[in-house]
């Protein structure tokens, strides 16, 4: 699959290498995959927006560098928790990071901890794999020739982790089954939600907090942000957006948008919100803006 560059800031470019169809894997747990070049030799700072799924990101490249403040030092594969609030990331070097977006499910079934405290963070794959495992991916994704090869290595990868169907307990599954019913229908109301699993609203939103790090309320407004920024970046009419998902009018959505990710709906329509060839290949929630400055366009280059 051939996609333009994108261009986030005059020093930094990301140019889908290539977007695998994740129809290979289990449908219910991994929502894209695909590889990035990146190109930030002189360095550059991009902002992440909130999104309401899982990312596991490796490095392709010894010579690429990209990591937040949180991070602490450079991480070769990582998996992010939910990102609730903008989140700052610092790139430097050239090369390709191959990105999975996955559901709670997915999430779940593939690492099978809680994330309790942990929104907003990237943990070092080791931390949750015997680190023989994170040395053998990551050597696996640097040998393999660009392109097609090393996104099915990832997904090989994956497929793997998930498809071992560890024993979650029957709150995560309980936990995992309701956040997917939230990423479907982000309106249906935390008390239908208990309701439908037999449990009370109280024990759910403190399972909820064990295993993904977020009440099903604050989850559910990760997921209406979310539709809501695409119907933005695609240009439907604000106000169509807002009835559409739920927000009481526009202004109310604007409010929402400036307390969860710190821009306003106009500013992210005029900074290009996702640039719609990287949005595209990683299931319309790849939302990058310019740091420390106001949004800039993002353009798809001729």
């Amino acid at each position: 699959m051939s996609i333009h560059a994108i261009h986030a800031a005059p020093a930094k470019r990301f140019h889908v290498a290539h977007a695998c169809a994740a129809a290979a894997l289990p449908g219910l747990h991994v929502a894209s995959l695909g590889l990035v070049d990146v190109d930030a030799f002189g360095g550059g700072v991009h902002r992440g927006l909130p999104h309401e799924l899982f990312m596991v990101t490796a490095y392709c490249d010894e010579r690429l560098d990209c990591r937040s403040a949180s991070d602490g030092g450079a991480l070769r594969v990582m998996v992010s928790a939910l990102r609730t609030r903008p989140v700052d990331f610092q790139t430097q070097g050239r090369g390709q990071m191959a990105v999975a977006m996955l559901t709670p499910l997915g999430l779940l079934r593939a690492f099978g901890r809680p994330w309790d405290n942990l929104c907003n963070e990237r943990l070092p794959l080791r931390e949750l794999v015997p680190p023989y495992l994170e040395a053998m991916l990551h050597g696996a994704l640097i040998d393999a020739a660009a392109g097609p090869e090393r996104c099915l290595v990832f997904g090989r990868w994956l497929e793997a982790r998930i498809g071992e169907r560890r024993a979650l307990g029957w709150q995560a599954e309980r936990v995992a089954a309701a956040a997917m019913s939230l990423l479907e229908a982000p309106a249906l109301s935390v008390d239908m939600l208990a309701c439908q699993h037999l449990v009370s609203r109280r024990q759910l939103e403190r399972d909820f907090r064990h295993w993904l790090g977020v009440a099903p309320a604050g989850y559910a407004r990760l997921v209406r942000f979310q539709r809501a920024a695409c119907g933005i970046a695609e240009g439907v009419p604000l106000a169509h957006v807002a009835a559409e998902q739920g927000y009481a009018d526009q202004a109310h959505m604007t409010r929402a948008f400036s307390e969860t990710a710190g821009v306003t709906p106009r500013q992210l329509r005029e900074g290009g919100g996702p640039a719609r060839a990287l949005r595209a290949a990683f299931a319309q929630r790849m939302i990058m803006l310019p740091a420390g400055r106001e949004p800039e366009a993002l353009r798809l280059a001729a």
